[in-house]
């Protein structure tokens, strides 16, 4: 894993579907730290119960609680909690560059060009 909890990149299927970060969220086993890892850009293992402690989801998780694609809306969702929408996120800040990567890189597979980092 990469320094601070925040996940590598990786390419994976993108989708263009729907969006609800809660449900993606309920349907995540809190024990099963592997998904956390795929679905989340930035996961605190140091947190006991990994749902207050992973930020930034962008992976669809089916009912069975698999992770699937990275969801196009999330990560420009995401980008824009970086850039301090809805309040910004309590990271660090010399994260938010390799958050952004791991985001973007998403973003890219799916043919699009993400919004800048501020």
């Amino acid at each position: 894993m990469a320094k601070s909890g925040v996940m590598p990149i990786h390419h994976t299927k993108t989708s263009d579907g729907s969006w609800d970060a809660d449900q993606v969220e309920r349907r995540l086993d809190d024990d099963d730290v592997d998904a956390f890892r795929r679905t989340f850009a930035y996961v605190d293992e140091e947190k006991p119960d990994r749902k207050t402690g992973a930020k930034f989801p962008h992976h669809e998780v089916d009912a069975d609680g698999n992770v699937g694609p990275a969801n196009v809306k999330a990560c420009i969702s995401a980008i824009g909690i970086l850039n301090g929408g809805r309040g910004g996120a309590d990271i660090d800040r010399s994260d938010r560059p390799e958050i952004y990567e791991h985001l973007a890189a998403h973003l890219r597979d799916a043919g699009r060009e993400p919004p800048e980092l501020e």
